[in-house]
This record gives structure tokens, C-alpha cells and sequence, in this order.
């Protein structure tokens, strides 16, 4: 199935990750990435894929919790004491572990690319502040007056905030 959008071209590399499958990118994978330029940029963000393997493991322990409660109300494994527990108890333990750490990593994930937009408009801020205090005539970067102000008064260029 070839992917429609660059979400689905994403999706379908992870899940390649997780089964074994062929994880090289093949000639058909390279084109669409030609054609769709934002698959590049969500390939260079960790955040991205990261986000989809949390949402695996988040599946993955509802769905181990969902079956170990339906062979706990179905009573199939009642027969044998410890495969019962192994099927009901052990395994519905192990889901909820699983999903409470999908949850954390997820809000930290998300927590994290907050934080990782606002330092990236801090930098840009400063970036644009420092080409700025180069464009006045100067011909030298912000902070690199070679006579500074003796009485500790602000040199041109440096503005600060309070």
C-alpha cells in the first residue's frame, strides 16, 4: 500500500522498525520523500517519531490489559491456577506499568517540544537582535565594542529586558 499523506509515510517506516521488516528506505520510499518535502522535515524531527512509538507501546498495553480481563471474566484459563495468574494478574500488571510509562513519556514529549519552540524563538530572537546591532554602521557583532562604557552604562546595540 503506498502512503497517501506524509503521516502514513511515517506511520508505515515505524512500523516497518517494529516488525522486522525491510527498514532500508527503498527507491519508491525515496521518491515519495521527493515529491513531498514535508516528509523531510517530520523524518529530522525526533519529536515525530518518537511520538509514534509511544503511541504503539500505549496500544499495545490496552490491548494486553483488554485480553488479560476478557480471559479473567471468561474464566478460559481457570483450569491451571498459575496460567490463570500468569494470563490475568501478571499480565494485566505489566499493561497498566506499561501504559502509566506511555503516558509520562508521552506528556514529557510533549512538555519537551514546548519547550524546545521557545527556545528556538529565543534564539532567533537574539540571532536577529545580534544582526541588527552588526547593521548599524558598526561593522562589528553586538558586545564586541573594544572601549566599553567605563561607568557601566549599556553599550549600543544591547538592549536588555525586565
Amino acid at each position: 500500500m503506498k502512503p497517501k499523506n506524509s503521516d502514513e509515510f511515517v506511520d508505515s517506516l515505524v512500523v516497518r522498525d517494529l516488525t522486522g521488516a525491510n527498514a532500508e528506505f527503498t527507491e519508491s520510499d525515496l521518491e515519495f520523500a521527493r515529491r513531498n518535502p514535508d516528509v523531510v522535515a517530520k523524518l529530522a524531527d525526533p519529536l515525530e517519531v518518537k511520538k509514534r512509538y509511544i503511541l504503539i507501546i500505549f496500544l499495545a498495553a490496552i490491548g494486553l490489559a483488554t485480553a488479560s480481563k476478557i480471559i479473567e471474566y471468561t474464566g478460559v484459563a481457570t483450569d491451571n491456577h498459575v496460567v490463570n495468574d500468569l494470563l490475568t494478574n501478571v499480565a494485566f500488571s505489566v499493561a497498566i506499568e506499561l501504559f502509566g510509562a506511555a503516558c509520562i513519556a508521552f506528556v514529557m514529549e510533549l512538555i519537551f517540544e514546548r519547550r524546545l519552540k521557545r527556545n528556538q524563538v529565543l534564539v532567533r530572537a537574539l540571532l536577529e537582535e545580534a544582526d541588527l546591532g552588526r547593521d548599524r554602521g558598526r561593522g562589528r557583532s553586538v558586545g564586541a565594542d573594544p572601549d566599553p562604557d567605563p561607568r557601566g552604562n549599556e553599550q549600543p546595540g544591547l538592549t536588555t529586558s525586565g
